[in-house]
């Protein structure tokens, strides 16, 4: 049954965004590079774009159909659809003004925080318990869950969509990510979420066909808020969040090298990368985009094999 759900949704996804391609073609929903992009960017200029869609369809329909209305598996689609929406704005607005800008930084913000809290409050009531890892002690947080929670959730959604800027990076990097649900969720004897996680990664399978390089489809902000939407309440339900330094390794660098690249900017006037978030670095140094994906995967499964270590000792 579970390699049945892990299939069907890959195959599901993949006639999905088969017949969703030449639609967002007729609707001129392409994606618009932004200007300061690396060079070898322009050429994706109107390549159809909120191709995230797709997997957010694929994975809510098959969990419904095949999980239920379980309470913990209606709050990881709901949290993906609430991100995903909030991307869609944006990509939405992006595509109205026919250009790479669509909701503000700050508009963004806020309503990612305002998502965040939301599910501060949802998730309050299923335990405020995190795990230490290597140590397998559980800390309550008390009243303190709530602010960390927003401050989790909003961070991670920024990352995963900073993460999004090379054809097949962040759906690849996502899926060995979530490969650390699959053994969690079994220890815990969270069956609803097992097959969750088998159905997310099956959707993710076959997006990631259409999304390797060459691009054929891009999943826009839609997309990647979506992921960051899954894998931070995945975290949460689990008390995991603070795995996210090793399975999520990828996502920190990339926030944090846009982080370090505008303080050195703007207290020192020297660049530190030669273009953030650090991928673009990699790519203006002649790394090819299949190199830079498969790298990063490489690093994302190291971080994985620790994150398991951590959480089994």
């Amino acid at each position: 049954m579970n390699l049945f759900l892990f299939i069907l949704s890959g195959a599901i996804n993949l006639l999905l965004i088969y017949f969703l391609i030449p639609l967002l073609n007729r609707l001129k929903l392409g994606q618009h590079v932004y200007e300061l992009a690396p060079e070898s960017h322009q050429k994706k200029q109107g390549v159809p774009t909120m191709g995230g869609i797709s997997f957010v369809i694929t994975t809510s329909l098959l969990a419904f159909v095949f999980i239920g209305l379980k309470e913990k598996h209606l709050l990881v689609v709901f949290s993906m659809i609430l991100f995903g929406l909030i991307g869609f704005l944006d990509d939405s607005m992006k595509l109205f003004k026919a250009e790479n800008k669509g909701l503000s930084a700050k508009e963004k913000l806020i309503l990612q925080i305002l998502a965040s809290l939301f599910m501060a409050f949802l998730l309050g009531d299923k335990g405020t318990r995190v795990l230490l890892p290597f140590t397998g002690i559980y800390i309550n947080l008390g009243i303190l869950y709530y602010p960390f929670v927003a401050v989790f959730m909003t961070l991670l959604v920024n990352s995963t969509n900073l993460t999004d800027g090379v054809d097949g990076l962040l759906a690849t990097v996502s899926f060995v990510t979530c490969l650390f649900f699959l053994v969690v969720t079994k220890d815990l004897f969270m069956p609803e979420l097992f097959r969750l996680t088998l159905i997310f990664l099956g959707s993710l399978l076959g997006y990631i066909y259409y999304n390797r390089y060459p691009a054929k489809i891009f999943m826009g902000d839609t997309g990647s808020m979506a992921i960051g939407g899954f894998i931070g309440t995945m975290m949460l339900l689990t008390s995991t969040p603070l795995f996210i330094f090793f399975v999520g390794f990828i996502y920190v660098i990339e926030s944090l090298s846009v982080i370090l690249q505008v303080w050195s900017f703007q207290t020192k006037g020297v660049r530190i990368f030669k273009m953030s978030p650090i991928h673009h670095h990699y790519e203006l140094s002649g790394y090819s985009e299949n190199k830079i994906v498969l790298s990063f995967a490489a690093v994302t499964f190291v971080g994985l094999l620790l994150g398991l270590l951590a959480y089994r000792i």
